[in-house]
């Protein structure tokens, strides 16, 4: 901001703010005296942060949305096949790592990946949207043609058919072409790397006429190798490299109840490849005599499988040499009559989460088979990294298990269905590595009893629509995110060095910017439905007249950029808007910025004209009396706005509601003066508030000075609290929407801080004169205090005189904002006990810094460092704080109320049962509800849904 008569900017971009580290902000320097740092060198040594990358820039502003919405939202630059990073409202990221891919770039953007069949004009089938462009014949004539292609151009590759093929019935992601020869359909499944094809033959008859098939095979760039366990290898002619593979195949009959159900009769089914131009004719050829089996019923189904990319799940069974890469199943325990298995998974690995806090990590499995419903213990451990070759006997390393568990799902009585594990202390591990060398890290799945065969149980692999997953929520060592509402208060905390004067009116422009903002943003947050709201409104619910959803950030900048300016219409603003304004995301429409805009000023509007005519308007100046006690000028001007004790408050009913009996509870200003209490009180600040004392410490002389901030240039005493909550808020984790509700309740608090004190000050019948003057002046009538004229407080302003602010001493202003700031702080965090540095700006404290662990005692030594400071006595600080105190517990019980229900209410549906006990602890903790549950969704997600109360 600059004064609009000189156009002297002052400003620091919130892009910078946002980033800067919050004792290094400085948005600019006093209006008046300058301070032994002066504010542009102040500015220069805040070290500007090197320029972040476009992703890094994105993920700081999608945790301000994230925050300031309520709801996670993902950064985009930072996807990639497998893997998405979300910010959550708690300043937290998540990522989620899945063993498949779940998108493709196609011509430059990222296209979600959906295997849903369609039928296109010219009667080809293809999925919506599939990595490698996977198509599919439609009808064809007699000589048949392309059966399944996927790529383009020199990566193509094509599986042919000789005959002529019907139009296929789709269903999902199959597509199955009925009676190519008789009785035998030919089915062909999209996955999401490549696609299974496979026969279905109805009975013994059709099983001789589909027992040897010739596929040609059309595979540009692409050369094939067939490996001892009958797979076939892929390999990238111009570059030599594997890109995909034909794993072994596999017959089975309809013992098991259904294809590929386990329980099912297997056998290997041969297959060869026989090179040719452009290509190979792909041999397929069953086993006659499981075909002729008695045993065997049918149908049978015969399968091989295509499968490209790097992502990769399998299992191994006990007893057989075959690659089951590319199936849709990962099996675990042992099957009847089977050798037991063992699945392993890898997740590639995000380079983002290596050497992040980890908060909480959990593995998503999709169960689609289990022997039965009752619980059986299965594990998850580990190992090392899995490939094509693994098998039985050259399993991986089995290093640690990680967790054991009882779910069990899958079964026709208890259905198929997420589960999720907890795998915390395995990705802590983790996040200690270094990125591995092949990027992937690796999960082991086995049975506890693996000769317990209702153990047995299958998984869907990463080929199919339900791939494993692993969600990571973590955060960062040192989080540079500042939002909106902090990024006023800064503007605040400068509004007042270069304002300056009594801190009533500082404190009133807090509370005003800050109950405005709190309006702002509960409105915007209540369009999106009543239970979003942050709680009850202060003075307005505002609606926005577009019906577009408000944004929270556009409604937060409107709100306090109109308070200010009508609060402080010589200085101008327009540069901290536009700072405020550049740092909304690209993704927050023009429509929602509009409605945001417009209810952040119908809630400041609100607030203006609530506050006219408060009583805050300048009134008679105030000289004192010559009378014995009474106040009178130090040399630092009349009596500081004598009027604020009849300012109308921001949460009380009456400035006069928490006044004290009076110093000592005396009412009378003869009594108190002849009381052996007041003899103590009058000593006590004569002996330890002296600029000369020899019985203050060391600590107290810098206790006295830090807690000052007295001088106009400073941020006052309301500013120095502020910034403490910022300080607490950061280091609790306290979101925008909590901030908004936290920063208004401390602000009424402050606010009505000040009007207690003045009230106190000036509206009763003792107006207390200051130590200098009780100790100075031979008049008090008491025996037991002694005048010494030279005596001068440890106070002091710029140039080295001692001073005392001008007004009444008792009840202490700084001893009142502190009870106030500290019920206030202690009611929202829901304890005493939180440990912090505190920071100063009293021109006499330079780079001073007070580290405390308990809220009541940062309080306690504020009100008494005015005794050490020589300006006040015990009883201005102790009842200072007893008023504060009141005045603060009365606001935070009755105004901004969380939202109440009769009934548990839907909130809202989380991905998880830790992201949703996250949710819910954040409401509870930040007074938007008083109490939630999470119940997961059935079937077939693993979501939770949250209720709150």
């Amino acid at each position: 901001m600059h004064h609009r008569t000189t156009g002297r900017t002052l400003a620091v971009p919130l892009a910078l703010a946002l980033l800067a580290p919050v004792s290094a902000l400085a948005l600019g320097p006093p209006a008046a005296a300058a301070t032994p740092a002066a504010p542009a060198s102040r500015a220069a040594a805040a070290a500007a942060p090197a320029p972040a990358s476009p992703t890094a820039r994105e993920e700081s502003y999608a945790r301000l949305t994230a925050e300031a919405q309520g709801r996670r939202i993902e950064v985009v630059g930072a996807r990639t096949e497998s893997t998405t990073l979300w910010a959550n409202p708690d300043g937290t990221l998540s990522v989620e790592s899945h063993a498949g891919p779940v998108r493709y770039r196609d011509h430059g953007r990222w296209v979600g990946i959906d295997l849903t069949l369609v039928r296109d004009a010219d009667g080809t089938v293809r999925p919506k949207a599939h990595p490698r462009g996977l198509r599919l014949a439609g009808r064809t004539p007699a000589a048949g043609g392309d059966l399944v292609t996927l790529g383009r151009g020199a990566d193509e590759l094509a599986l042919g058919w000789r005959g002529a093929l019907p139009e296929p019935r789709l269903d999902g992601t199959k597509a199955t072409y009925e009676n190519v020869l008789p009785g035998t359909d030919l089915v062909v499944q999209a996955t999401r790397t490549g696609f299974e094809q496979y026969l279905v033959v109805a009975d013994r008859q059709a099983a001789e006429r589909a027992a040897t098939l010739t596929l040609p095979v059309r595979a540009k760039g692409l050369t094939a190798r067939q490996g001892p366990d009958r797979t076939l290898e892929f390999t990238d002619t111009r570059t030599g490299r594997a890109v995909g593979r034909a794993t072994t195949p596999y017959m089975w009959d309809a013992s098991g109840g259904g294809a590929d159900v386990p329980g099912a009769r297997m056998a290997r089914v041969g297959l060869g490849a026989t090179p040719r131009a452009e290509g190979f004719d792909l041999t397929v050829t069953a086993d006659r005599g499981f075909l002729a089996d008695k045993a065997t019923r049918y149908p049978v189904t015969i399968d091989p499988a295509v499968y490209f990319g790097t992502d990769f799940d399998t299992y191994v069974r006990n007893g057989d040499t075959a690659d089951a890469s590319a199936g849709v199943d990962l099996r675990v325990g042992r099957e009847w009559q089977k050798g037991e298995a063992r699945s392993f998974v890898n997740f590639p690995r995000n380079p983002a989460v290596t050497g992040q806090d980890i908060l909480n990590a959990e593995l998503n499995l999709y169960a689609t088979w289990s022997d039965v419903c009752t619980p059986r213990s299965w594990e998850i451990w580990d190992t090392g990294t899995a490939s094509a070759a693994t098998r039985w006997g050259t399993q991986p390393a089995w290093r640690t298990k990680v967790t054991t568990s009882t779910q069990t799902h899958g079964n026709t009585d208890c259905g198929t269905r997420w589960i999720s594990e907890d795998i915390t202390p395995l990705v802590q591990q983790w996040a200690k590595t270094a990125n591995p060398a092949n990027g992937v890290d690796t999960i082991g799945l086995r049975a506890t009893d693996e000769a317990d065969t209702t153990a047995f149980k299958v998984f869907a692999s990463g080929q199919t629509s339900t791939a494993p997953s692993i969600l990571v929520t973590y955060e960062t060592p040192a989080d540079p995110v500042k939002d909106h509402v902090v990024y006023w208060n800064d503007v605040l905390q400068e509004t007042f060095r270069q304002a300056g004067g009594a801190p009533g009116p500082l404190a009133r422009a807090g509370a005003m910017m800050h109950g405005a903002i709190y309006d702002a943003a509960n409105s915007a947050r209540c369009a999106e439905g009543a239970t979003k709201c942050l709680g009850d409104p202060y003075l307005v619910k505002a609606t926005a007249s577009n019906g577009a959803l408000p944004d929270v950030n556009s409604a937060i900048d409107h709100a306090a950029f109109d308070v200010l300016r009508s609060l402080y219409p010589a200085l101008d603003f327009d540069d901290e808007i536009a700072a405020a304004r550049a740092t909304i995301p690209a993704a927050v429409t023009t429509a929602q910025r509009a409605a945001g805009t417009e209810v952040g000023q119908k809630a400041a509007a609100a607030m203006i004209t609530a506050r006219q005519n408060d009583g805050s308007a300048p009134g008679a100046p105030y000289t004192g009396s010559t009378q014995p006690g009474a106040w009178r000028p130090t040399g630092t001007g009349d009596g500081a706005t004598p009027q604020w004790g009849l300012v109308k408050p921001f949460g009380m009913a009456s400035g006069s509601q928490f006044r004290t009996p009076g110093p000592g509870g005396q009412s009378v200003m003869s009594s108190l003066l002849a009381g052996q209490a007041y003899a103590d009180q009058v000593n006590e600040v004569k002996t330890v508030g002296s600029a000369e004392s020899t019985a203050r410490t060391a600590d107290q002389t810098t206790a006295a000075l830090f807690w000052a901030n007295d001088l106009d240039g400073t941020y006052k005493p309301p500013g120095q609290l502020f910034e403490q909550t910022q300080i607490l808020s950061r280091q609790q984790g306290t979101t925008v929407a909590g901030n908004a509700k936290l920063f208004a309740l401390t602000a009424f608090a402050l606010a009505d801080a000040a009007v207690v004190a003045w009230d106190q000050k000036y509206q009763t019948d003792i107006d207390l004169w200051r130590p200098e003057t009780a100790i100075r002046v031979d008049g008090d009538g008491n025996a037991n205090t002694t005048a010494d004229p030279n005596w001068q407080p440890l106070s002091q302003d710029r140039t080295g005189q001692h001073f005392s602010p001008p007004f009444p001493a008792y009840i202490s202003g700084h001893a009142t904002f502190a009870g106030a700031w500290a019920k206030a702080t202690q009611a929202w965090f829901g304890t005493d006990q939180l440990t912090w540095t505190a920071t100063t700006e009293d021109p006499n404290a330079p780079g001073a810094t007070r580290t405390f662990a308990s809220v009541s005692s940062a309080a306690t030594e504020d009100a008494l460092s005015r005794v050490w400071l020589g300006v006040h006595y015990r009883w201005d600080g102790s009842d200072g704080l007893t008023a504060g105190t009141g005045a603060a517990a009365y606001g935070s019980a009755n105004r901004l109320k969380p939202n109440t229900a009769a009934d548990w209410t839907a909130y809202e549906t989380l991905h998880n049962l830790a992201g949703c006990q996250a949710a819910g602890k954040r409401l509870v903790a930040e007074h938007r509800w008083s109490g939630y549950r999470c119940t997961q969704v059935q079937a077939p997600e693993p979501d939770h849904t949250l209720y709150v109360k």
